[in-house]
């Protein structure tokens, strides 16, 4: 199935990729990556298939994923927010061999005891011949898991060519199609963007980054007819006034929860916004809905698309099957059991559904997801609980107009404090999105008689002061 994403590699006529100031065809991203794929220092004994990739969205991000698919090899997109510690962490837990890391992040991989190369370093390196090594497995895209620790959710080439098929009826995708890079390529809403084009022969407009003023510029400058936004990215340029083009077709607004109103407000504007629903493991959307969906059925996260079928438990979990569902998540068969059963993936999200539109009640449990990003507030508490003289910490979310939902904790402490050292201090061991927005000092918390803290009732006490 990898041929799925190959379709147009010999077609100098199509713009693959452009930026601000180049602009490169099918056949010439293709070719590059060829001949970076066999300058690869990556043996057939190497250990470990799976590379971990450092690298902003770049022309160079993609030559990577091509090269190392040609040569039977599986992306590891590493969140280039995370810290050194965060990016250690996951390195020694999946033994993984090496990683390709781009020069601007060689101070978060310096001091990793494998083997590491900048782009320009393999480029470097005298071409070789090998054999290629045979393996389905496409991609590994980190996300949150239930202790703290994120979740490595490994996609074949099947599930992610099956997700561009059964959503092509919201996309309508050809040749003279334009993608926005405008989601990170180490998310699976990002990564699809890659693969959506690739697969149609669409070009892929690369900004120079993900900032609202650069979005707006790409937007205005090279008119895409294909956007993909978290509801923070769609109001920022809302309020930027940014112009959409005419020939703009839908603009995908995912990533957590998003206000009926921005939408309504968003088609006025000529955005086109369809509401979706997925995550990592359903190798992004499986449901949408269209504003008039949504005036129809308010909050609907719509209905499934082709191929899907989602159910809701006795408990009230979404409970979804589709051919794009993820294999495994890497080196734990455990939660693997827990979330996949019987080709059934259990979402751990509540919700229901009326006349065949689903609705969310709650998202992953007790995930916050901000801006677009999933935190998981035990791994924030246990940072916090590192610091000297926090005696407690209670980590939750609170709604937010701009960020869908902030991220907020309550601390115990043994003597005064300062949130701005405390943040500080967190920003030594998590990401920026991670670092809670605003941090309020309490006495005692509210517990149940065994002692653990009520979390809902420690968010309604600090929502209540709002």
């Amino acid at each position: 199935m990898k041929e799925f994403f190959y379709k147009y590699s010999d077609r100098y006529d199509l713009t693959a990729i452009r930026t601000k100031s180049e602009k490169f065809s099918y056949k010439e991203i293709f070719s590059s990556a060829k001949i970076l794929s066999s300058k690869l220092p990556v043996s057939k004994s190497a250990r470990n298939k799976f590379i971990p990739i450092l690298f902003s969205n770049s022309i160079e991000f993609i030559k990577l994923i091509l090269a190392l698919w040609n040569k039977g090899l599986t992306p590891v997109p590493i969140n280039t927010r995370w810290t050194e510690k965060e990016i250690e962490s996951i390195i020694v837990r999946h033994n993984f061999d090496l990683i390709f890391y781009e020069q601007e992040f060689s101070d978060k991989v310096k001091n990793l005891s494998i083997q590491k190369f900048s782009f320009d370093e393999i480029f470097s390196f005298q071409s070789s011949e090998s054999e290629r090594i045979s393996n389905d497995e496409a991609l590994v895209i980190f996300t949150s898991g239930s202790s703290g620790e994120p979740k490595g959710v490994v996609h074949t080439f099947n599930s992610l060519a099956n997700s561009i098929v059964n959503g092509e009826a919201i996309l309508n995708q050809n040749i003279s199609d334009r993608w926005l890079a405008s989601l990170p390529f180490y998310h699976i809403g990002g990564f699809q963007i890659i693969c959506r084009a690739l697969s149609n022969g669409c070009e892929i407009i690369i900004p120079e980054n993900l900032e609202t003023d650069t979005l707006q510029f790409a937007t205005e400058n090279f008119h895409p007819t294909h956007i993909s936004l978290v509801s923070t990215q769609l109001q920022r340029l809302l309020d930027s006034n940014t112009k959409v083009c005419e020939s703009v077709k839908v603009t995908l607004i995912g990533g957590g929860f998003s206000e009926d109103t921005l939408l309504f407000h968003a088609n006025s504007k000529g955005w086109k916004p369809v509401r979706v629903y997925g995550s990592s493991e359903t190798a992004s959307f499986i449901t949408a809905a269209t504003v008039d969906e949504i005036k129809l059925k308010p909050l609907t996260v719509g209905k499934p698309v082709k191929n899907v079928s989602i159910n809701i438990s006795e408990e009230d979990e979404v409970l979804i099957s589709s051919n794009s569902l993820f294999k495994q998540y890497l080196n734990n068969p455990e939660e693997t059991k827990l979330k996949l059963k019987n080709g059934v993936y259990h979402s751990g999200d509540t919700g229901r559904i009326e006349d065949e539109y689903l609705f969310i009640e709650a998202r992953r449990n007790d995930l916050i997801i901000t801006g677009g990003e999933n935190v998981n507030p035990y791994e924030v508490e246990k940072a916090l609980l590192k610091i000297d003289d926090i005696k407690e910490a209670c980590v939750f979310a609170l709604e937010d107009e701009l960020w869908g939902q902030k991220v907020c904790a309550a601390i115990v402490t043994s003597k005064e404090l300062n949130e701005k050292t405390i943040k500080d201090l967190l920003g030594k061991e998590l990401a920026s999105f991670k670092i809670p927005k605003e941090i309020f000092f309490i006495d005692e918390f509210p517990k149940t008689s065994l002692g653990k803290i009520e979390r809902e009732k420690v968010k309604f006490l600090f929502s209540s002061k709002k």
